[in-house]
């Protein structure tokens, strides 16, 4: 279990913080000094304690600040080091009482590797290696830079000066308002933030260019990358631009800084980063080409954009009070971004694929046992990167999107402007937010959501048509059949969100609906609002079918049937051969949402009911199938983009046809070779969307030699997008002398730290290199830990090293070595792991033998 720590913002609120940072000249090491102004509160005592982490601290001084007798030192006893608690306590001789005080102290640190606090991240400028240093201090790494209360309720405003080497450019939250150059050092000075938590103080310097615009309102938009990189900035800048506008419209609330920098870092742990005016970025969050970056990617960029300057109103302006209420700042983002891209790119059709980017994998994960609930109690900080998941950011969104249904887009959009306006530069915990709802659409918010937040997990509606009723029994929905949570007795308000019914909701463990559907189609959870799963009788899907073939339902609709159907199969409440008779309906689908339900599908079924790893029989088995399956779409679509070709077809293009070429498709693969080979030659270029699928088919039919190709590309590329689809190939093949320089490359230069994690994940998924993966991850786990163990990824390892297994001898092996190397951060992720090999092992069990003799009953 993790240790409960004492919040230090009940003891000393800061009010200001008056910072000067000098950075070394190797760029290894930091000092500098702070003022802080504050509150003592709470109760007397004999000492001020502050966060600090790896810090060398000297010369504290702290003074009492009286307005009658004026200011008075206090003699500081002692100062002592608490490393078990990021700690630094100041003690006095005398007993120390609420009022205002002043701390000064000088402190010195080590600019380390590991992506947290002050960290180098750094490119190659032909030979020479240059370092730009940044700061990523969410969610409890400023300590690591400067002696703080690092809580998010403890806000303050913070006056910041950098001193770094003159010829590089400095950024910080605000603008610079004075740079003073002395020798080779320049000391900026930038103006005062407004007050916000530590979490977002942030400062870049490098060798870095710019671009810029300015919004309608005339706020300052720039985009920093380094110098061969910043051409590809123009997208993002655009697309910040114009959801600055959107946003100060839809929150009516001007954005409170003058600039918003928008900077591509070579080396980020994470996406991005919502610094207060100063948002920071893993390159390919930022950069697009249109020679280099496929359209997925480019839609990405928009949407990451668009997150984290939403943060810049809800979470920045107002802020969770403590991280049990992280989902307020990250499930609203994951949310607001497309409401906001929506507006900006209507023809890319984002709520449609929110509901299987976001909705769905928000189900498959809030289906474990071990999930955990949207409001989650957050103990100490090193929990904090166990939350930052699908349930706080996928889940969130979720809920919010069915909120947002619940009352209207305008009751919505005004509930959000008052909850902004009234709780602005303050902390807030959830039943803030569904108050400021309640107060102005009237509507029971508090009681509506309090289910779908508090509880872990969602409900799964068993519905059975009953003359004119409909019997519908909720329970909660769990992957795992051995699961001691199917016995979970929590009962949702659940909105059915269909037509022919009495009523629209139902809130207890079962209950008889009326239903007076003319042509007595049934289909719940209308356009997939509500975030629930249903699983309907042999006799409904019987006439669903019919209305398939009909074309009665919508593509979120005909996806929705299908989601639900195969994660059903998966956890064992109807048999495979239940879904596989759905999805022969499909052989006609044209809807991108839908091909990424039956691509997944395929995959798992292949993956997971084969009897063994190495078995072919039902592979082989499945390939008439969906070579049948993949037909008409890839005839339809080509390897080539079509003039005006809409954006969705752009998408599915690549789904498609690798799903054809997965299966070993004669044309799909002969073109995908070709395709390679024109690019070796350097005769063509491969459209980027295309370009995976190339280089993964090349793998897969490929040895040594296409392997020192891929490499030599992925050695050679400056595109972020294109080396993750080179990443993908090369751990695709078949042959074990070519995982072992696969693991060599890991610990190699040639991949940087934060891309450690796609590699391993990707040998995970290659059944070949299954194996070996897991005895490499054991060999290599210390190496890990030093290099990545403060990294998101890390705490995921248990989750990549299990979700591929469907074997009990290696469940075995799995429990031994992390029950052995178990430590907090691991802990939710290990037991989400068991519970995947638990699930798929039972899944083979059940339906192996029924998946194969179905698909050769197609042949």
């Amino acid at each position: 279990m993790a240790k409960k720590v004492t919040r230090l913002y009940e003891q000393f609120a800061p009010t200001n913080y008056n910072i000067n940072f000098e950075i070394s000249k190797d760029k290894s090491s930091f000092s500098g000094s702070v003022v802080i102004d504050g509150s003592k509160t709470g109760k007397p005592s004999e000492r001020i304690t502050l966060h600090q982490k790896g810090l060398k601290i000297t010369n504290p001084k702290v003074t009492k600040l009286d307005k009658k007798s004026g200011p008075r030192e206090l003699k500081i006893s002692r100062s002592v080091i608490q490393n078990s608690l990021d700690e630094v306590r100041f003690h006095f001789d005398e007993t120390v009482y609420p009022g205002e005080y002043k701390i000064e102290l000088e402190f010195s640190g080590k600019i380390t590797d590991n992506m947290d606090g002050v960290y180098p991240s750094k490119f190659k400028v032909g030979d020479e290696t240059k370092k730009i240093i940044a700061t990523q201090f969410e969610s409890h790494h400023a300590r690591e830079a400067f002696p703080c209360v690092d809580e998010p309720e403890a806000k303050a405003t913070f006056e910041f000066t950098l001193t770094h080497s003159k010829d590089e450019v400095a950024l910080s939250n605000t603008s610079s308002v004075n740079e003073k150059t002395t020798g080779m050092k320049t000391i900026t000075t930038f103006a005062k933030t407004p007050i916000m938590s530590t979490y977002l103080l942030a400062f870049v310097v490098g060798d870095i260019e710019s671009k810029e615009t300015k919004s309608k309102s005339g706020v300052l938009i720039r985009t920093f990358a380094t110098t061969d990189q910043i051409e590809n900035t123009e997208f993002a800048l655009d697309v910040a631009a114009k959801c600055m506008d959107f946003y100060e419209d839809y929150y009516d609330i001007p954005f409170p800084l003058e600039k918003c920098d928008f900077v591509a870092l070579p080396d980020f742990a994470s996406g991005a980063m919502e610094n207060w005016g100063l948002i920071t970025f893993r390159e390919q969050a930022l950069l697009f080409n249109p020679e280099q970056t496929s359209k997925s990617t480019k839609q990405w960029v928009a949407l990451v954009v668009a997150h984290e300057l939403t943060h810049q109103w809800f979470g920045n302006l107002v802020t969770m009070r403590w991280w049990t209420d992280l989902w307020l700042n990250e499930g609203f983002a994951s949310w607001m971004e497309y409401l906001a891209v929506d507006k900006l790119f209507p023809d890319w059709h984002l709520w449609t694929q929110f509901v299987v980017d976001e909705q769905q994998l928000a189900l498959k994960l809030d289906a474990l046992e071990y999930t955990h609930p949207i409001e989650v109690e957050v103990k100490h900080p090193d929990e904090i990167r166990t939350i930052f998941d699908a349930i706080s950011y996928q889940k969130g969104a979720s809920v919010i999107h069915m909120l947002h249904d619940y009352l209207g887009p305008d009751g919505f959009r005004d509930g959000l402007r008052h909850y902004l306006k009234t709780h602005a530069y303050k902390n807030t915990d959830t039943v803030d937010l569904w108050q400021a709802l309640e107060d102005v659409t009237k509507k029971p918010v508090k009681e509506f959501m309090h289910a779908w937040t508090s509880a872990s997990g969602f409900p799964l509606l068993e519905v059975e048509e009953n003359n004119d009723h409909l019997k519908i029994t909720q329970k909660r929905f769990v992957t795992n059949p051995e699961s001691k949570a199917r016995s979970d007795k929590t009962i949702w308000p659940i909105p059915l969100l269909t037509n022919g019914l009495d009523r629209q909701t139902v809130s207890k463990p079962s209950e008889n609906v009326p239903f007076s559907g003319k042509d007595r189609t049934l289909k719940l959870n209308r356009s997939q609002t509500g975030f629930y799963r249903v699983n309907y009788s042999h006799d409904i899907q019987t006439k669903q079918i019919n209305a398939l073939k009909s074309g009665k339902f919508d593509d979120i609709d005909r996806m929705g049937l299908l989601a639900d159907s195969i994660e059903a199969t998966k956890a064992g409440y109807q048999p495979v051969s239940e879904y596989l008779d759905l999805l022969l309906n499909y052989s006609e689908e044209d809807s991108l949402s839908v091909w990424e339900i039956i691509a997944g599908s395929v995959g798992s079924i292949r993956s997971t009911l084969s009897v063994n790893d190495l078995d072919n029989s039902l592979r082989e088995a499945m390939k008439p199938f969906i070579h049948k399956l993949v037909d008409k779409q890839s005839a339809r679509l080509g390897w080539d983009e079509v003039e005006n070709e809409s954006h969705l077809d752009s998408l599915l293009r690549p789904l498609v046809i690798g799903v054809a070429a997965g299966a070993d498709e004669d044309d799909a693969v002969k073109k995908a070779l070709e395709l390679y080979k024109d690019k070796i030659s350097g005769k063509n270029h491969i459209n980027p969307d295309m370009r995976g699928i190339v280089y993964t088919t090349a793998a897969r039919h490929g040895d040594e030699k296409e392997f020192k190709e891929l490499l030599n590309i992925y050695e050679n590329s400056k595109s972020s997008d294109e080396k993750l689809s080179l990443t993908a190939a090369m751990c695709s093949f078949e042959q074990p002398n070519i995982h072992k320089k696969v693991f060599d490359l890991i610990k190699s230069d040639t991949i940087r730290t934060q891309d450690v994690a796609y590699w391993i994940a990707y040998s995970f998924m290659n059944r070949y290199a299954r194996a070996e993966t897991w005895k490499w991850l054991k060999e290599n786990w210390k190496w890990l830990k030093e290099t990545n163990g403060t990294d998101l990824s890390f705490s995921r390892m248990p989750i990549y090293a299990a979700r591929n297994f469907a074997d009990e001898e290696y469940l075995a092996e799995f429990k031994k070595f992390f029950e052995a190397n178990m430590e907090p951060m691991l802990e939710r992720s290990y037991n989400q792991g068991v519970e995947m090999i638990e699930t798929n092992c039972d899944w083979r069990k059940r339906d192996s033998e029924v998946a194969l003799k179905w698909f050769r009953d197609q042949a």
